[in-house]
């Protein structure tokens, strides 16, 4: 049980280091003219353990997800679901819908504008860095959850799926014309999700 939710917890914080590093270093940028430096090193710390908690029960969630899913359900594997599953084009069409979602549309603005998150919503001291990782990492919770749910009928833990999806989740975050490109993202799986049900 513990490898499984080590592997899980691995590819999570895998495909999200590149969008979170932003986050990380404006935070010790900001925390720097507050504090000496092993402070500050705390400080960041705790920002980053908050994030991780948060990625921490989605993933435990996932792992006792895919343990159901294989044994009653679905056939999962770490293939992904079985390609004659009726499920696989389903979940594709549901995860396309919500890159279109306005939760989905809010929760991206934020994981965008980290200085504007700080500047406005800064909270002091080490419960204050603490509660702010686990703020951040609810929002990118919302942002991705669906990107990574869709590994169930793409690949669980195939290294091509993790480096398409860490792009998708970079560009979406981190590049100018992010927010289009997600809409984008989530119109090409609804239609490959509608592909799958008309070809069937």
């Amino acid at each position: 049980m513990l490898i499984e939710f080590l592997a899980w917890m691995t590819m999570m914080l895998a495909m999200m280091i590149p969008s979170a590093y932003p986050w990380i270093a404006t935070f010790s940028s900001m925390s720097k003219p507050k504090n000496n430096g092993l402070i500050r090193q705390t400080w960041v710390l705790l920002f980053i353990l908050g994030y991780v908690a948060v990625w921490s029960g989605f993933s435990l969630s996932l792992m006792f997800s895919h343990f159901q899913l294989d044994n009653f359900l679905l056939g999962v594997s770490t293939d992904g679901i079985k390609p004659t599953s009726w499920t696989t084009p389903w979940i594709l069409i549901g995860v396309g819908t919500y890159q279109l979602t306005p939760i989905k549309n809010a929760c991206l603005k934020h994981c965008r504008t980290p200085l504007h998150y700080f500047l406005t919503q800064w909270k002091n001291g080490p419960r204050g860095a603490f509660v702010m990782g686990m703020y951040h990492g609810a929002f990118c919770l919302g942002c991705c959850w669906a990107l990574m749910l869709a590994m169930f009928s793409l690949g669980l833990m195939s290294l091509v799926w993790m480096i398409l999806f860490t792009l998708i989740v970079s560009i979406e975050n981190l590049l100018p014309q992010g927010e289009f490109f997600a809409k984008l993202v989530g119109v090409g799986m609804a239609t490959w999700g509608m592909t799958l049900i008309l070809g069937s």
